[in-house]
């Protein structure tokens, strides 16, 4: 660990921020209240914290540390002292410990003034172990209105008990989680830290339990929902590769292939596209603690995977895979993903973009040239349809609407949500598909976050209906 630590990679580690992010709160919290605020120590603290800070807020809008009564989190990664100098650890359980608080979250913008009252408030009461709820509302109370700062209470009483969710906000929050990591991931990598597989495997497993005990369809249409949006945060390559996950998973599931392997196939897939430099990926994914199947599958595929999905380039190599069964899967799903999202320049996708559509019809088209498998793309296309979940159409009166339901044929009735002029949500239309049409200049279109925001909603509202009617 110490080795680790003092290589020069390291530096731009997020695990030595968070480390650097709790200690320097802690200093900081406890020179406010040996000094006051006022104190030329004061200055040198608030400057590294704000360096701190600065360093999470170039890819993020907040960072918080939260206290579970058994964990400390800092941006929702556990951490743990492991040094000498890491023993401020338990003093910073204490602290929140004893203030009954569960969590800071700091936001983006936020003011050296803000963070001085903070800590002020909280030094002002003595530390100790037991927890009691009026510590917080003392606390609380002594705080005015900050607009970059928020503090959440701890409730001794209640802590260990788990919300109960349903599926589709269990997904929602799977979704968003995997999405989260894959930046963070991608750091690790380039500081040539060790990846947190267990993480992701244990998110994937959980989705791939969801997917396979659930008997309502429309859960699984809320999850092709999720791996329709084009992006996450700004973020193309985690919505590609989150959308790779679950489309693998459907497919897996498809083929009838046993949980085990749909396991591997999906970490696979998390895994493959996470390094632009395929050798230093590689070399992250096979540097092994132990005899590991999902790790050296994702090594496999993310060495074998493809950077150029273009026509021209494929059928120039129609056996451009690992040649497992996993890297034909992902063959299929990176393809579609790939071709229907807005790239940066240099991605590996430089084509005029497709609509859902356009990139289904483009699959078999290509199966029947060699380059996809016949069975997994049938087996796509079986999930699918013709107007997959999340693609633009509009009626022959020129109405646009999202395919909110498969559309198995031409000629099965299914659902579309209309959208007027300002792009919101209208009223749910059910058609055939044969009375709507693609709409080639969507290829690539990233829908305004409120209308997003409004198609999920409706997905949640049919659900609790149709919970209602059932029970």
């Amino acid at each position: 660990m110490d080795e680790r630590r003092n290589r020069p990679e390291y530096d731009n580690s997020p695990k030595k921020w968070r480390y650097n992010f709790s200690k320097s709160l802690f200093t900081f919290w406890k020179n406010v209240k040996m000094y006051g605020d006022k104190n030329e120590r004061i200055t040198e603290e608030i400057t590294f914290f704000k360096q701190v800070l600065d360093f999470f807020f170039a890819e993020k809008d907040e960072l918080s540390i939260l206290f579970d009564g058994i964990d400390i989190k800092v941006d929702k990664v556990r951490i743990r002292g492991q040094r000498q100098d890491d023993k401020y650890f338990e003093d910073i359980y204490d602290l929140f410990l004893s203030l009954c608080m569960s969590g800071i979250t700091f936001k983006k913008g936020v003011r050296d003034d803000e963070i001085l009252t903070l800590l002020a408030v909280m030094g002002k009461y003595p530390v100790g172990r037991e927890p009691k709820i009026k510590a917080y509302e003392r606390v609380k109370a002594d705080l005015p209105p900050l607009d970059h700062i928020e503090i959440y209470p701890y409730d001794p009483e209640e802590s260990g008990n788990l919300p109960i969710y349903t599926p589709e906000q269990s997904v929602r929050q799977i979704y968003c989680s995997l999405c989260r990591d894959y930046g963070d991931i991608r750091k690790m990598v380039d500081a040539a830290e060790s990846i947190p597989l267990r993480m992701t495997e244990r998110r994937v497993q959980d989705l791939i339990s969801i997917v396979s005990n659930t008997k309502k369809i429309e859960t699984i249409e809320f999850i092709m929902f999720l791996a329709s949006n084009p992006s996450f945060k700004s973020s193309t390559e985690s919505a590609f590769t989150v959308s790779n996950v679950i489309w693998s998973i459907l497919v897996a599931k498809k083929l009838k292939i046993d949980m085990q392997s749909i396991k591997r196939i999906a970490v696979s897939s998390y895994f493959q596209y996470f390094s632009k430099d395929q050798e230093k990926g590689y070399s992250a994914l096979s540097r092994m603690d132990e005899f590991n199947y999902d790790r050296i599958e994702a090594a496999v595929n993310s060495a074998y995977r493809i950077n150029d999905f273009s026509e021209k380039a494929l059928l120039e190599d129609r056996s451009a895979s690992s040649g497992t069964l996993s890297g034909e899967i992902l063959k299929v799903v990176s393809y579609f993903s790939a071709v229907t999202r807005k790239w940066p320049d240099n991605s590996f996708y430089r084509c005029p973009l497709m609509t859902r559509p356009q990139a289904v019809r483009s699959i078999v088209n290509l199966c029947t040239k060699g380059v996809f498998n016949k069975e997994i793309a049938e087996a796509f296309f079986s999930m699918s349809g013709i107007y997959p979940i999340g693609s633009i159409v509009k009626l022959f009166d020129g109405t646009p609407a999202v395919v909110v339901k498969r559309f198995k044929n031409f000629f099965e009735k299914s659902e579309i949500l209309l959208l007027d002029k300002n792009l919101s949500v209208g009223e749910r239309k059910v058609v055939t598909a044969e009375n709507i049409l693609d709409v080639p200049d969507s290829a690539g279109i990233v829908l305004p976050e409120s209308t997003t925001v409004q198609i999920l909603n409706t997905f949640l509202d049919e659900r609790e209906i149709n919970n209602e009617k059932s029970e």
